[in-house]
Order: structure tokens, then C-alpha cells, then sequence
């Protein structure tokens, strides 16, 4: 029998046309009813169209619906897939612009940062809401969210319900594609890695390539050159993974191989102009995340109407067609998953959200233990998990106190008195003062 499938935010064309495929692709899925619920309603019928199209050129037996009522589109779901930011692009511009008056100087600005914790406080209400009525509604629910701030919002679902979630990010997938490309391998089945973290700020603490010890190996294969040198040499213009590199040739680990990433959790990268342009990192502008989108509806209007191209009827590298498998079929996998910390990473805080590897089935997500992280490693993440998790607790309780506390402990205002840093936390609340009910009253 097929599973009835809710994707919330199901208007996006960033994620559901790559969804909705992996979906259909998958025969123990081919039956199952994907609802898709949007409060953009253009946006959803959008998808809607070309879901159809997609259905009938993959021959699909799917059902696929567009459901703006939020109750009737969650009522007796057995999984829910979340993929949206409250206030858009327009309340992240204000996440941007202000701290770069306090001379923070955001690359994403959807994890950590003023960025991240204004991000956090708007969609926690939002995310409790959809909480509250899968407990409701679909009782039997399995959750699992794409959105950022990934920890923060995982954390936020893991306490107000007692259904089994799990935050997903595709960042570990590019460290392998690197160690692909790096090793000159034929396919990921001849990478093995340990690694734990955060979102977006994994360590890799061993790893080995078909087999063999892969420090030693990178080592070898390096020379003693660094990553931007041998970018160079391959004709990449201008040369990336300066921080990746720094921070490898500082700990011996890899972590996270996206500089504009992981440059967000450390003061001196990206509250300096000059850093930021003499280690290459590159920021995304709002401007730019507009054009994305923007091309990304083209696209798909371009497909509904005309040809889809082959790579869009393929599975892509995301998991969640697998996991709804596992739960469906008993067919079990380990995956990189966002889960709170049962001590799968023994130094980290218990009930923060860490990422590690997973073990997937039809019993849940059972985190697999990494044993403790290596410092410095250890005491850079825990200063991030201190802050997210008092944002956190503030945006539960609507303290308003506490969540300008929470901001302070954010290494990214280190350089700020605690007035500045006040001040401009102020400015981030009263600018999203509409996406913040819990502190109604209090701005």
C-alpha cells in the first residue's frame, strides 16, 4: 500500500523537482501520494505541473497533490519532508546586512552568527507548529528536515515530539566527491570515513581508501603542496580550500571541504575584509540567491512545458528517498545524520544535535558511536553548541534575555562590546519582528 508523503515547503524548486524523482525512482515508493504544501500557492501548483509531467516520462503510478491547508495536507502522513526558511530571502537580507555594519561579514549565513541565531529564533515557532500537528495528525510520522539553521531546527523537532527525526546535509557527499577526484577513485564504495561534528563543521578524524590508512596516503599524494596549489595546477581559477587547508595542516584532520562554510565558525575569517579576500572566500550575496532562484523556477516552467533532461530523471546523491525505503522495507544503511548526541561523540554535550553516521531501519535512526573528537576540534564546536542551544531554549521559552545572552556566546561577536553586540541583536529581532511571536510584546 502506498505511504502518503508530505513535503513542506513543496513550492521549492531547489529541492522538490530532485525529491519528487528520487521518489518515483524508488519501487518501493512508486504507489505512494506526495503531497505537496506551500504557503506560496503559485509556487506549489509550479511543482505540481511539472511533478505531473515528470510522473508520466518516468511512468510513475504516484499520486501527487497540492494541499495549502496545513492540517489537511499533515493529516495521517507517515513522513514528512521539510525544506523551508521563514520570511524567505527577504528577512535574510536583513540577517546579512546588519551584522556587516558590526563588521561581520556573513559568506552563508544560514548556521551560526547573527545570521544563524536570527534564522533559528524565526523558524523555531514555525517548526514547533509542524510538530505539534504531525503529534496530531500523523501520529506515525517519520521527520526528516532539510532546512537551516540544521541543529538548531533538528533540536527544536527532537523536543517537541517523540516521532523519529533526523536533520539531512549533503556536506559529507562533497568531502567524498573530493576524495573521488583527490584518489582517483571509481566510486564511493572505496572510501571508508570516521567523522563527527556539527552541521557544516564535521571533522573527519580517519578515513581510509580502498583499504589502506588514508592520512598517510593524502600525505604521500600531497608532497608537502597544499590544496590551493594543487587546485592551481589543475587550472582552477582563482584557487579554493585555503581554510580547508589551513585547518588540515593545524589539526592533521579534514573537516568540511567548503571554505565559504566553514569560515563561519571562526572570528578571524569573516570579521576581517582583508582575510576574507586573502584566503578566497566567497560570499553569497542576496542579489545572487535571488538570481538562483529565479532560475531555478525558470527551469522548471522550462520543463513543464518542454523536454526534462535526462539528468533530472536521476537519482540525485540526497538520502531521503533511501531512508523512507529503509522504514518501508526493513532494507537497513548507514547515512550521515543529524540526531541529538546519546554520546556517539562522548566529549559533546548529550542532547545536542551532532552529525555523525547513522544506522537507518524501519526501527528508527541509531546514531553509531565516533568516540571523542580530538582538540582543538572539540573545544571549536562545543563554543558553537553552547550558543545554539541556548538559542535554542530562547526561542522555546520566548526569553528574550536569554536569546541576547545566546548571541553573545557566539564566537563570531567576540570582536564586540556587549552593548554592540546587544544593539545588534536588537536590530536583527525588530527587523523579523513578524516571524517572532514568542516575543510579542517584548520589542
Amino acid at each position: 500500500m502506498g505511504k502518503r508523503i508530505v513535503i513542506v515547503g513543496g513550492g521549492s524548486s531547489g529541492w522538490s523537482p530532485k525529491l519528487l524523482t528520487d521518489l518515483m525512482l524508488t519501487p518501493s515508493l512508486s504507489d505512494s501520494t506526495y503531497v505537496l504544501h506551500d504557503r506560496n500557492a503559485a509556487n506549489a501548483e509550479r511543482i505540481l505541473h511539472f511533478g505531473h509531467k515528470l510522473a508520466k516520462e518516468l511512468g510513475s503510478p504516484a499520486t501527487i497533490e497540492s494541499e495549502g491547508d496545513p492540517d489537511k495536507a499533515m493529516a495521517d502522513a507517515d513522513f514528512v519532508l521539510i525544506t523551508i526558511s521563514t520570511g524567505g530571502l527577504d528577512a535574510m537580507a536583513h540577517d546579512l546586512a546588519i551584522p556587516e555594519e558590526y563588521e561581520i561579514y556573513h559568506t552563508v549565513g544560514d548556521t551560526v552568527g547573527p545570521g544563524g541565531w536570527a534564522r533559528t529564533l524565526r523558524n523555531v515557532p514555525v517548526f514547533t507548529e509542524l510538530a505539534e500537528r504531525v503529534n496530531r495528525l500523523a501520529p506515525n510520522a517519520v521527520i526528516l528536515n532539510y532546512s537551516n539553521p540544521m541543529a538548531q531546527l533538528t533540536k527544536t523537532l527532537a523536543l517537541a515530539t517523540d516521532r523519529p527525526v533526523v536533520g539531512l546535509c549533503h556536506g559529507l557527499f562533497e568531502d567524498l566527491e573530493f576524495f573521488k577526484g583527490f584518489f582517483d577513485l571509481d566510486s564511493e564504495a572505496e572510501i571508508a570515513a570516521t567523522y563527527g561534528g556539527i552541521n557544516h563543521f564535521f571533522w573527519i578524524t580517519s578515513f581510509s581508501i580502498r583499504g589502506q590508512d588514508g592520512y598517510p596516503l593524502l600525505r604521500e599524494k600531497l608532497k608537502g603542496r597544499s590544496f590551493p596549489d594543487l587546485l592551481a595546477e589543475s587550472g582552477e581559477h582563482p584557487p579554493a580550500l585555503f581554510v580547508a587547508d589551513e585547518l588540515y595542516r593545524f589539526t592533521g584532520m579534514l573537516t568540511y571541504m567548503a571554505d565559504r562554510h566553514t569560515s563561519e565558525f571562526f572570528p578571524h575569517l569573516i570579521t576581517s575584509e582583508k582575510n576574507i579576500v586573502d584566503y578566497h572566500i566567497v560570499r553569497t550575496s542576496i542579489e545572487q540567491r535571488r538570481a538562483n532562484m529565479q532560475r531555478a523556477s525558470a527551469a522548471v516552467e522550462e520543463m513543464t512545458t518542454g523536454e526534462i533532461p535526462a539528468r533530472y530523471k536521476e537519482r540525485s546523491r540526497e538520502t531521503a528517498a533511501d531512508i523512507i525505503n529503509a522504514f518501508v522495507t526493513g532494507a537497513s544503511f548507514i547515512d550521515v545524520g543529524n540526531v541529538p548526541n546519546r554520546g556517539q561523540i562522548v566529549n559533546l554535550p548529550l542532547g545536542s544535535v551532532v552529525e555523525t553516521p547513522i544506522l537507518v531501519s524501519s526501527t528508527g535512526f541509531q546514531p553509531i558511536t565516533v568516540g571523542p573528537l580530538p582538540e582543538p576540534a572539540r573545544s571549536w564546536v562545543e563554543r558553537h553548541i553552547s550558543a545554539q542551544d541556548l538559542t535554542v531554549e530562547a526561542a522555546l521559552t520566548g526569553d528574550l534575555d536569554l536569546a541576547i545572552k545566546a548571541l553573545t556566546l557566539d564566537p563570531l561577536v567576540s570582536h564586540l562590546t556587549l552593548a554592540q553586540t546587544t544593539e545588534m541583536g536588537m536590530r536583527l529581532l525588530r527587523a523579523n519582528a513578524q516571524y517572532l511571536p514568542q516575543f510579542q510584546g517584548k520589542l
